[in-house]
């Protein structure tokens, strides 16, 4: 496409340059205040693009439920990786308004910097922000801080509203299997109110386990109120849900509510006393010994697998969904544990030499360890302050026993209340001073360097919960061949966290 531009009489053809740019649309989790649902923002990005000359390559819409940070968003992660991509060509990311990015300062300003050391834009339409204009850059960082303010009153606003909600005695979650919310009120739903009372009964009368009353719901083609499978997860938090024996629950505190209970008296109290007598006698499984659980995905379903039947003498990692909801949700898709794991391990040393990463991990730990610790030592700082204080108030308390103003009733009562406060104080101190102290630490910079260059020995000096961290913080996905048998199933292939190209981009920012 041309323009025509008239010189000294003449009339040259010159070449338009168009701009290339992704476009971000959300609504958040709250209805929308300005009434911008996802529709109105891309139709108004959609015009903004063809009045001035930009190509919209790719419209990335977030789902209403992703978190606030835009570290819990994957569609604004996909997009702000692709954006720095050089073959894809991208000079601007637009979007309907500011707040749509981020509401959290630090956040705005990260984005921010990370786009201009590229050269690359960001376009806010509705507060008439294009960040390549100088002018824009206070106004954009000014934005930012009162997305972050409003995001704080609507926080406030909704928990004063979520209060009052329970002092009246009104439910202030969303769905819950036996009952429905019309009007803001919980009204039971027959059907499910009858899966309720089975699974009780089976559990306190039958003497039923979690994982059977699943299977068998499932087995009858019942569903939950989500029309998933039920697991061994959901018959739990129904059995432990106060809200089918008539209360409501508002910050660790429950109140009879004004809704119709499913369950008698009895038979909860009958069941929480079962569950109080098994929860000392069934066998804790703990997944630190399994170190991919979560992480390797079963061929079937896509699932997490986990630690499969602790007391065979071979042991395996099982299909999640068949473990907690049976057959009818997926098959076993048994796994060797020590073949996966041994696989795993050696694929992961192999990918760590390669990398070469002793440097970059060394500059990425540091600065991520001052990052998060420096307001730690505010936070402790602040804590020491208020310890302070407590032992005043004891003092005074003291002084106003001996000046009989109050009684030995009141003083007990008191300096009980000002202890606990002061015993929590001093916990949390000592948790806090060991993580500022990792800051200080001279001995670091070698540990990591030999973490990075002998991987396999740093690994076996861990106990089994921290193997198991070690691996979630470096794989995201283990994928799993199908097969008949435990034999076949093989690795199949590893999915990691971060790549070559990735660690790459890290060393020549920080070296």
């Amino acid at each position: 496409m041309t323009a025509k531009i008239e010189m000294s009489g003449l009339q040259v053809n010159m070449p338009v340059k168009y701009i290339r740019a992704y476009a971000y649309v959300r609504v958040s989790t709250n209805k929308q205040l300005d009434n911008t649902s996802i529709e109105q923002q891309i139709e108004a990005i959609e015009k903004y693009c063809k009045e001035n000359n930009i190509i919209l390559v790719k419209i990335y819409v977030e789902e209403p439920a992703s978190g606030e940070s835009f570290s819990n968003r994957p569609e604004f992660k996909e997009m702000f990786y692709n954006v720095f991509q050089k073959e894809n060509n991208i000079d601007s990311i637009i979007v309907f308004k500011q707040d749509r990015i981020s509401r959290n300062s630090l956040d705005s300003q990260y984005i921010f910097s990370r786009l201009k050391k590229a050269n690359k834009n960001l376009i806010s339409i509705a507060d008439n922000i294009d960040t390549n204009d100088p002018n824009s850059k206070l106004i954009y960082q000014i934005l930012g801080i009162i997305a972050e303010v409003e995001k704080d009153l609507i926080a406030f606003r909704t928990s004063l509203g979520m209060e009052k909600t329970f002092e009246n005695g009104d439910f202030n979650g969303g769905m819950v299997f036996g009952y429905n919310l019309i009007n803001k009120k919980l009204v039971i739903d027959e059907d499910e109110a009858r899966v309720v009372k089975y699974i009780f009964d089976c559990y306190s009368n039958k003497m039923w386990g979690y994982r059977k009353i699943a299977s068998n719901l499932n087995m009858q083609g019942i569903k939950t109120k989500k029309d998933n499978h039920w697991s061994i997860t959901a018959v739990r938090t129904i059995l432990n849900n106060k809200i089918y024996n008539g209360y409501v629950k508002w910050k660790g505190k429950y109140k009879k509510g004004n809704h119709y209970p499913i369950i008698s008296e009895e038979l909860w109290e009958r069941t929480q006393k079962l569950l109080s007598l098994r929860s000392y006698t069934q066998e804790k499984i703990h997944n630190g010994s399994f170190p991919l659980s979560g992480i390797l995905k079963c061929p079937t379903c896509g699932g997490a697998m986990v630690q499969g039947n602790a007391n065979k003498k071979y042991k395996y990692y099982v299909c999640g969904r068949f473990k907690n909801s049976g057959s009818k949700a997926c098959k076993s898709n048994l796994v060797k544990k020590e073949y996966a794991e041994q696989e795993v391990l050696s694929q992961v040393m192999n990918y760590l030499n390669d990398l070469n990463l002793s440097v970059p991990l060394q500059r990425v730990v540091i600065d991520n360890l001052k990052n998060e610790l420096e307001p730690i030592e505010e936070e402790l700082n602040l804590l020491e302050k208020n310890l302070t204080e407590l032992k005043r108030e004891k003092q005074d308390l003291l002084q106003l026993y001996t000046k009989r103003i109050i009684d030995i009733d009141t003083l007990s009562e008191e300096m009980k209340r000002v202890q606990n406060q002061e015993s929590e104080q001093k916990e949390f101190i000592t948790l806090l001073t060991r993580q500022v102290e990792l800051k200080n630490n001279n001995d670091l910079l070698p540990v990591i360097k030999r973490i990075a260059n002998d991987f396999n020995s740093f690994y076996n000096l861990l106990d089994d919960y921290d193997r198991k961290e070690l691996l979630r913080f470096l794989i995201k996905e283990i994928q799993v061949n199908t097969g008949e048998k435990p034999r076949d199933r093989t690795i199949k292939n590893i999915v990691y966290e971060f790549d070559q190209e990735l660690f790459e981009e890290i060393s020549h920012e920080l070296i």
